[in-house]
């Protein structure tokens, strides 16, 4: 089978968060937005538009930010509203929400639309901002140590106000929404994985040490109610049942030497996660045995070789299906094409985009038909 073409682009500058753009109208366009992370110069907001058929990657718009982007998010349902974190080199550390306008549009220009802030704890080192799939109006904020609700009307332009302030440990590093159950997040801090109820404003679960050393990542399948998974120090993904967390369902590992630092289900195929981190790689990995009956072909879940395995015999095995090192750097961030489940993209400090494609024998595997 042909090698396939892998496409590229440079910042300019150093970047270390890459995130979907959702699908217009059309439904075809692979875009990504990229934001650019110095001190020296002034930073931007890449919008990236990946040309399936040549592998082309152009720049449809540049937006200008001043500060430094720590963090970059879309909003899922509007293309149109982005959250950036900046630490400040100017001014204090903000977290702000922007409308960038029609994005085909060459001529729109960046607005900001509001800052989300706690008067009563300010914010330290945001990691995650989560967009709440069940209720437009709602962001929900996590930092190093709280998960804090922003709730405002859900039309562009609206302003966002605190409704709550959740204390969630010493060192968070991510969160994640249940995308089945509202009012559920989950977040990694320290070692630690946890499951917050925020109707409660309680802890709903927790399974202490995840992870060797640090965990650093979460994310929820998006097909299969209460599985989790975790990346962390200790160079592996878990796997977890978040009824069931005296043992870890799976474990993947032997595709990274160092950090996970981000780790994605696809939304389409939940056999296949992504991953990239600290050691410049990028992983795809196998992990059918966890998927959703009808794409994994036996069962959702289960503990490690569990009847959520019984048919594991007539799949391919679990584990790593490709390395991808194109990068020379860390990679911070990865994520899949909101336009298509076979495609993904990455990006390392050094500010290198790459955007890659799933294997054609993997895609065959999947869909043989």
């Amino acid at each position: 089978m042909a090698q396939t073409r892998v496409g590229s682009w440079s910042c300019g500058q150093a970047a270390r968060c890459i995130a979907p753009v959702p699908v217009g109208e059309d439904g075809t366009h692979h875009r990504f937005m990229v934001g650019t992370y110095t001190l020296q110069q002034r930073n931007e907001i890449h919008v990236l538009e990946f040309e399936e058929n040549t592998a082309d990657v152009v720049c449809r718009r540049t937006l200008p930010h001043e500060d430094e982007i720590w963090l970059l998010s879309v909003s899922p349902t509007n293309s149109s509203q982005v959250a950036t974190y900046s630490s400040g080199k100017a001014s204090s550390p903000a977290l702000r929400l922007w409308n960038t306008g029609n994005l085909n549009d060459p001529q729109a220009s960046m607005e900001e639309v509001c800052t989300l802030e706690d008067e009563e704890t300010p914010l330290t080192s945001v990691k995650s901002v989560l967009w709440d799939p069940h209720n437009e109006g709602i962001v929900v904020v996590a930092d190093t140590e709280a998960l804090r609700v922003f709730q405002g009307s859900s039309g562009v332009g609206s302003k966002l106000s605190r409704q709550l302030t959740l204390h969630v440990g010493q060192r968070c590093n991510g969160a994640c929404l249940d995308p089945h159950h509202p009012q559920h997040v989950s977040t990694v801090d320290d070692a630690h994985l946890k499951t917050w109820d925020l109707r409660s404003s309680r802890l709903a679960s927790k399974k202490e040490y995840a992870h060797l050393f640090g965990a650093r990542d979460v994310d929820y399948n998006p097909n299969v109610p209460y599985q989790v998974l975790t990346t962390g120090e200790d160079a592996v993904i878990r796997f977890w049942d978040l009824r069931q967390l005296g043992k870890c369902m799976r474990t993947l590992a032997n595709g990274h030497h160092h950090w996970i630092t981000c780790a994605r289900f696809n939304s389409h195929h939940d056999q296949l996660v992504l991953s990239c981190g600290t050691d410049s790689f990028v992983c795809l990995w196998r992990a059918g045995c966890e998927a959703s009956p009808p794409l994994g072909g036996g069962g959702a879940g289960g503990v490690e070789d569990g009847p959520g395995c019984a048919s594991e015999s007539q799949l391919a095995p679990d584990g790593l299906i490709q390395r991808f090192e194109e990068h020379e750097d860390s990679c911070y961030s990865c994520c899949w094409s909101a336009a298509d489940a076979w495609i993904f993209a990455s990006v390392s400090y050094d500010g290198k985009v790459v955007i890659n494609r799933v294997p054609g024998e993997e895609k065959l595997r999947i869909q043989p038909n």
